[in-house]
């Protein structure tokens, strides 16, 4: 009897350190927290709702409040500085690392770092502040009945055979290409591309020594020159002016689009809205005429917890079950964090039976950042490369952004060496 109760007494001691070597208490994950999400579509569907009561179904005395913010890059600012953010949020794409502390808690305590992809994405000073919500290959997708209609049978693995795609699809009557200038931040996808162009996941870093980023032959110019020939061309939407994200979408599904160059987060989005999964494949982006395909792997947004959240142990709680737990990948189309899940997306899979040069895309460091701000690119936004796309003389924005990041290094500079 005494080996048995020595037995029970060791396996409870034993629970009792674990909770204690992840630093959160199990009976402290009470009260209530508020997610602050820029996947809208996911509140309005009742997702999240089914995923706030499957954590309270582990944390009985946890409540969790979701509210979607739409154009969440463009709308959170203000409520940083009310420090009105809720108590898990996304981290900001232009935020500085140093500031992360002024705003954020450690999560280090959750011992995630060797279990996920991006783990030191958001650390300063060996601690982490935020964990990525999912896992993105960029590329291209593409509407399978639209290309079988343009009479396509070959799909593009040179930029060339691309545009010449391109050039069908609008004889038949198709937008080759959703670009959406008007919505802005999908055309972040121009800033990634520099990684694919560069063969470099970390080249943001190298940019910062670079005196003319934007010149011919380099990667950005390869890039933005790509994006300003498929519109100058009328291959994508002609109207730039307005947010036509959702109604992208749908046009997607009518058969009105050809492709978009997005993350395959968004597969999932256009089978909810009712397109059959296998009218949708996807590829990887030719951006050169090498036949050489290339992957960029990226990371999706970070979640956070606030300094001032009032229930922590909650809010990271709700982290931790949010990558550990929920099936949050499958359904926002994302690479699940946890490297032990799997994906069933049948679309990866043809994404990589072209064994692509896999570029795992590097976090932007302070540095680029600070020197993004003030040349005034509102990096991964979108608005710079707009105005760039619209207008007939390509070489001379070229010309113009080479001279604000020339300025940008140069008052850079000054301050570092003044400090």
């Amino acid at each position: 009897m005494k080996f048995v109760s020595s037995f029970l007494l060791a396996i409870l001691t034993g629970w009792l350190l674990l909770g204690l070597f992840n630093n959160i208490c199990y009976a402290a994950v009470t009260g209530e927290i508020t997610f602050y999400s820029n996947r809208v579509d996911l509140v309005t569907n009742g997702s999240y709702a089914r995923w706030v009561k499957e954590f309270q179904t582990s944390y009985p005395q946890a409540r969790v409040k979701v509210e979607g913010i739409p154009d969440y890059e463009a709308s959170m600012p203000k409520r940083f500085e009310a420090r009105n953010y809720g108590d898990v949020m996304l981290v900001p794409r232009d935020m500085p690392k140093q500031t992360y502390s002024k705003y954020f808690l450690p999560l280090n305590d959750l011992q995630l770092q060797d279990k996920i992809y991006f783990p030191n994405n958001w650390e300063f000073d060996g601690k982490q502040y935020a964990y990525t919500q999912g896992v993105i290959a960029e590329g291209l997708v593409y509407n399978k009945r639209v290309f079988k209609s343009a009479g396509i049978e070959k799909l593009p693995t040179t930029l060339d055979e691309l545009m010449t795609n391109a050039a069908k699809l609008k004889s038949a009557g198709k937008v080759a290409i959703a670009l959406n200038l008007g919505a802005a931040w999908p055309l972040q996808q121009w800033d990634k591309s520099a990684m694919a162009l560069a063969s470099d996941g970390n080249y943001f870093a190298r940019m910062i020594t670079d005196d003319a980023p934007f010149s011919s032959g380099k990667p950005y110019y390869q890039s933005l020159k790509i994006a300003h020939t498929l519109f100058a061309s009328e291959y994508s939407e002609a109207d730039f002016i307005l947010n036509n994200w959702e109604q992208s979408k749908r046009d997607f599904i009518a058969n009105k689009n050809a492709m978009f160059f997005l993350g395959n987060w968004v597969i999932p989005q256009l089978i909810e809205s009712g397109m059959r999964s296998d009218d949708i494949g996807f590829i990887p982006f030719p951006f050169d005429n090498s036949g050489k395909p290339k992957a960029i792997l990226n990371f999706d947004w970070g979640m956070a917890v606030s300094r001032y959240s009032k229930n922590p142990d909650t809010a990271k709680a709700w982290i931790r079950f949010m990558i550990t737990k929920s099936d949050f990948a499958d359904v926002a189309g994302f690479i699940p964090t946890d490297k032990s899940r799997n994906t069933a997306m049948p679309q990866l899979a043809e994404y990589m039976d072209y064994k692509p040069e896999i570029i795992q895309a590097a976090p932007e460091s302070n540095d680029f950042i600070r020197m993004a701000n003030k040349a005034g690119m509102d990096f991964m936004s979108g608005n710079y490369i707009r105005n760039i796309l619209i207008s007939p003389d390509f070489d001379g924005s070229m010309a113009y952004w080479n001279k604000r990041w020339r300025q940008a290094k140069e008052n850079f500079q000054a301050t570092t060496f003044g400090e």
